[in-house]
């Protein structure tokens, strides 16, 4: 794996999260930790929020993807594609397999009723948060590639509101979005092995068909 002190830090961080989460979706139900996380609400968080999320698009992937093809950050950008689609990929396959309902549709019998209009949506594709696990996936391949670790800090914080934006938005449970970000985060540790390994194996091949050419000429075949 990388050995970048900021991918670390980001991984630190997120354990760090993941167990306190893991904890309360293990002792709490999903509504009891939903209505937890939703004790308060107000105009401007609702407007920030249904805004904010968006962060977790993905629009907003697409945006990073060119600004680093742009600035010459290539291989950045490819694994922000990869980690996009391969991860895209895996919250489908998990929604068509869970098919389980979103919070709207869990409290039709009006336990919980701050839904925003025009934003929150009912259905059976709550599990996992594919806008969390978006989120998780990039952050954690910015914060791989970062040489700064206020990046890696940033980047950690904003993936976390993002997921915590899926809860108050009424549109997922703490579950959803603690399997987003396992997803996200396991998504993007597969890519950067992957990628690196891959970088490794051209290298070493490239440098031994170099040396057999040289050879070759030397011995003037």
């Amino acid at each position: 794996m990388p050995n970048n002190p900021n991918w670390k830090l980001f991984l630190q961080f997120t354990l760090a999260l993941i167990c306190p989460l893991l904890i309360v979706v293990c002792i709490y139900t999903k509504s009891t930790s939903f209505v937890a996380a939703n004790f308060y609400h107000c105009q401007w968080l609702d407007t920030m929020f249904t805004w904010y999320t968006y962060l977790g698009d993905g629009i907003v992937v697409a945006a990073l993807i060119i600004a680093c093809w742009v600035m010459r950050k290539r291989s950045i950008a490819i694994k922000l594609l990869l980690s996009y689609l391969i991860s895209g990929l895996v919250v489908q396959l998990l929604k068509e397999m869970f098919h389980a309902p979103r919070p709207r549709t869990f409290f039709a019998e009006n336990l919980y009723s701050h839904f925003i209009e025009g934003v929150t949506h009912g259905g059976y594709a709550s599990f996992p948060s594919g806008h969390t696990t978006t989120a998780f996936a990039a952050a954690a391949i910015l914060a791989c590639n970062s040489r700064k670790q206020i990046v890696a800090v940033l980047v950690f914080w904003m993936a976390v509101l993002v997921g915590y934006s899926r809860m108050y938005l009424g549109q997922h449970f703490l579950e959803d979005v603690l399997a987003g970000i396992i997803t996200g985060i396991a998504t993007a540790m597969i890519i950067e092995y992957g990628y690196q390994s891959f970088i490794t194996k051209y290298k070493t091949n490239k440098r031994a068909s170099s040396i057999t050419y040289e050879q070759s000429a030397a011995i003037g075949l």
